[in-house]
């Protein structure tokens, strides 16, 4: 973990102008800088820079942030090797260091790693295991692969090197028994979990007997979440910016694969691929490829990967597997080449949930159609989804415009900003850019009062950091982890007009309360609750006739 004061002078210390100037020409306009926006083509700027704010916001594309978030855009770098990157411009020397509550525990990770690497060169039947499956020496080593025996050995490895259990019990390797501790694991081939900066957070366990479960992860801990991981990761994110990512549903096809020469490869750790693993591949590459095993099990994986994949803004492909066959079992078969000629003609979304069906009847088809529209619901960008309409209406000779209004109807349902929407984006625009705003609004608890999560989020950072001394956009576009949102707030910088004074800032708060409450009572009227109802109304009453008093004076 690179320490915050570190961050924080990088910050401080990088001009936006210069850093972006380094990437295109910009002209000075008035108070900004503007010039063609390096993320979309165009013929005309609408790029701008702004100096005051040290924040860049494109008004063709969308694209918005600070000089962090230009970094990671430009470089596809994660923040922290953005931070890197940032760092070796200005000559300031990087100090990491980790964090005193969880430095023990990336510390018991680290030691029993090392630890099941050793056993893993001492126990016969676990490398007779790897041998029978394949993989070379090198791939073991790589991936650091070992094995956890019986007998409570990990425990008593800590106490003979005087390791720390409570490292040992919090990273989920020693668990309390009523007999005392135990090891977590035992009797299985380990798979070291690597964060993508490539500590090892957390362990998989394969058990080379008959016993269930099969396989093991370790559980959450303070450092590991199996849903915000993919497993090769680490080692593949060097290759996953230029080769479309290989998506797979088990550690040994992407240990397989990679043996093979194929590194573009991960899989979720044994669960259902979540969005948050969704958008760590979309930090490499807007493509992906899903290739799953072939039978009905990995077919119904793969369906619901792709509504993960969609939802979050990727393009997805998937390749169809014999139904016999794993990706391992391919590869070894065919070998590599074999394998990369096979994946080279995956499906679209479109081919893949038509495939296999029989369209005998009017209603047989309108199912189909149904749950592909359903599927373009989720593609938020317009003009992708415009594109799988294109192909809808050409598979089904439907019209095209009937399909975008029914896919664009239920995501603006979805999507649609209640009537206090634009009261809102106007108050947190101006909470982002003045701490003392940023201040009234956490006094009026801003965050309960609205109505999209995402606002509902940049708020909550702004209340965090209002009383911080740099408090601003610059700031708080570090600590926003949507990319959308980052975006919205940087744009927000870029609104022509004065920010209110704090007199009509307070009112337009007291409007937003109002109609919070308001909402509650309809809700409350809904559910049955008249009682709630009636207190929440006396509520409403009071400050609407505040709010009348207060304009008075105005």
């Amino acid at each position: 973990m690179i320490k915050q004061e570190i961050i924080e002078r990088v910050r401080m210390e990088t001009d936006i102008v210069e850093l972006i100037g380094s990437y295109i020409p910009l002209k000075k306009v008035g108070r900004y800088y503007r010039g063609l926006c390096p993320f979309h083509p165009e013929r005309s700027p609408s790029f701008y820079v702004s100096p005051e704010r040290q924040t860049y916001h494109c008004f063709g594309c969308g694209a918005g942030g600070n000089a962090f978030g230009f970094v990671m855009a430009q470089e596809k770098l994660a923040f922290p090797e953005a931070v890197r990157f940032l760092a070796s411009r200005l000559g300031i020397k990087v100090i990491e260091h980790l964090s005193g509550r969880n430095r023990i525990i990336y510390e018991a990770c680290e030691n029993a790693a090392q630890f099941f690497e050793r056993r893993l060169r001492s126990s016969e039947s676990a490398r007779r295991y790897l041998k029978q499956r394949g993989l070379r020496s090198e791939t073991v080593k790589r991936f650091r692969l070992g094995f956890a025996p019986t007998g409570n050995l990990l425990r008593g490895e800590a106490r003979k090197k005087s390791w720390s259990e409570d490292g040992l019990v919090r990273a989920g390797l020693l668990v309390k028994r009523d007999t005392g501790l135990t090891d977590y694991f035992y009797d299985r081939l380990m798979f070291p979990i690597f964060s993508v900066s490539g500590r090892v957070i957390g362990f998989g366990g394969r058990v080379l007997g008959d016993r269930e479960p099969k396989y093991l992860n370790s559980p959450d801990t303070e450092i590991f979440h199996k849903g915000n991981i993919l497993y090769g990761a680490f080692q593949a994110k060097g290759y996953i910016r230029e080769q479309i990512p290989l998506l797979v549903e088990g550690n040994f096809d992407v240990l397989s694969l990679v043996d093979r020469g194929v590194n573009n490869t991960l899989a979720p750790l044994g669960t259902a691929l979540t969005s948050k693993q969704a958008l760590l591949i979309r930090r490499y590459n807007h493509r992906v490829l899903v290739c799953f095993d072939g039978d009905v099990a990995g077919r119904k994986a793969a369906r619901h990967v792709l509504e993960v994949l969609l939802s979050c803004g990727l393009e997805p492909q998937v390749v169809v597997l014999p139904e016999e066959l794993d990706p391992d079992d391919y590869i070894k078969r065919d070998g590599k080449s074999g394998f990369l000629k096979f994946i080279s003609h995956p499906q679209g979304v479109i081919e893949f949930v038509l495939a296999g069906r029989e369209f005998r009847s009017v209603s047989d088809e309108r199912a189909a159609l149904r749950e592909l529209v359903a599927l373009l619901r989720l593609v938020n960008d317009e003009t992708t989804r415009e594109l799988y309409a294109n192909r809808l209406a050409d598979r089904f000779k439907v019209d095209k415009s009937s399909l975008i209004r029914e896919a664009s109807e239920k995501v603006s349902s979805r999507l649609k900003p209640r009537s206090t929407r634009g009261l809102e984006e106007k108050l947190l625009a101006a909470a982002v850019q003045d701490a003392a705003l940023a201040r009234i609004a956490r006094d009026f608890c801003i965050a309960d009062a609205l109505t999209d999560e995402k606002l509902q989020a940049v708020a909550r950072i702004a209340e965090k950091y209002c009383d911080e001394q740099d408090f601003g956009p610059a700031l708080l576009l570090d600590k926003i982890e949507d990319e959308n949102m980052r975006k919205m707030v940087a744009g927000w910088t870029f609104v022509e007009g004065s920010l209110p004074d704090a007199t009509k800032f307070t009112m337009w708060m007291r409007r937003l309360r109002a109609a919070w409450v308001q909402r509650r009572i309809i809700a409350a009227h809904e559910n049955g609750k008249e009682q709630e109802a009636e207190i929440l109304r006396e509520r409403s009453e009071l400050l609407k006739e505040a709010t009348q008093e207060r304009s008075s004076r105005l």
